[in-house]
């Protein structure tokens, strides 16, 4: 495996873990961002790095992707160049939470040059990433997913849900869920309160009862109720659950129930965090 080569370009709070995960099971890494400081604190053990995306993804027999947004990676790979440096009998695999729309029209233009691809959708933290232990919504064609699967397994446990935009649409389809038990956590903990509960006691009450949850573990964190807390790190991550929510609106159609019910829940959420932020900015 040593003499496998990944190009990985978005080295984040996701993409760091991961790099380096697929550096220390032994395949060949050179990570990549065009923010300086992030690709400074790169520092795996034998790994290289790049500043540009062409250079660290030229005749790779991998490039996973983690950049953050739609346009980010459109720009990235839109216009071929990246599936050209890398070349013939590459494979392309998207690990961003992006649009499955977006995943499929880039397997079009990869085509020609001879690059597979595949998106991965990616649950679970940092931690489980280093530990290789992320759960993986893979869409991609069998033949691919067979070539890839020493990359995929060195990160995580495969579920693949078939083509290419599946394993995003799996993905959006976690988080919906995610998201909206967590507005649903942030409620009933505020209904508590109206109650003249004390929050922190009734939470550890629920969490020993029926209604435990992740959600109602995680949630005081998310809407700014940990001494830790600050309006910037609320702010951050309300946008980036946010991206989530609007990009699951299109899976199904807009008058859908069921997706109607959920995205209450998850503006639930939204709406109670900018709340937070703004409380913990003074305002």
């Amino acid at each position: 495996m040593s003499n496998t080569s990944v190009g990985f370009i978005g080295l984040g709070l996701m993409g760091n873990p991961i790099a380096r995960r697929l550096a220390r099971q032994g395949f060949a890494v050179t990570g990549c961002d065009i923010h300086g400081p992030t690709l400074e604190a790169f520092d795996e053990e034998g790994t290289a790095r790049a500043a540009d995306p062409i250079e660290a993804a030229r005749g790779k027999d991998f490039v996973g992707i983690c950049v953050r947004t739609d346009d980010q990676l459109r720009n990235l790979a839109g216009d071929g160049r990246i599936f050209e440096a890398q070349g013939d009998g590459g494979i392309f695999i998207i690990t961003s939470t992006v649009a499955p729309g977006l995943a499929q029209e880039l397997e079009e233009i990869a085509r020609p040059y001879g690059v597979s691809v595949i998106d991965v959708g990616v649950s679970g933290g940092h931690h489980y990433a280093l530990e290789g232990k992320l759960s993986l919504f893979v869409g991609g064609d069998d033949e691919t997913i067979a070539r890839a699967r020493e990359w995929l397994e060195a990160i995580g446990t495969i579920s693949h849900l078939g083509p290419v935009g599946r394993g995003l649409q799996g993905k959006l389809l976690n988080n919906l869920a995610c998201i909206a038990n967590y507005g649903l956590a942030a409620s009933i903990l505020d209904i508590g309160v109206a109650l003249d509960f004390d929050r922190e006691q009734l939470r550890e009450a629920l969490q020993r009862g029926s209604a435990q949850s992740f959600a109602l573990q995680v949630v005081p964190g998310m809407v700014g109720w940990r001494e830790n807390s600050t309006a910037e790190g609320v702010a951050d991550l309300r946008d980036l659950l946010a991206k989530d929510v609007y990009l699951s609106r299109d899976l199904v159609a807009a008058e859908d129930p069921a997706m109607s019910a959920l995205q209450n829940a998850c503006h639930v959420l939204l709406r109670r965090m900018d709340q937070a932020a703004s409380e913990l900015a003074g305002k």
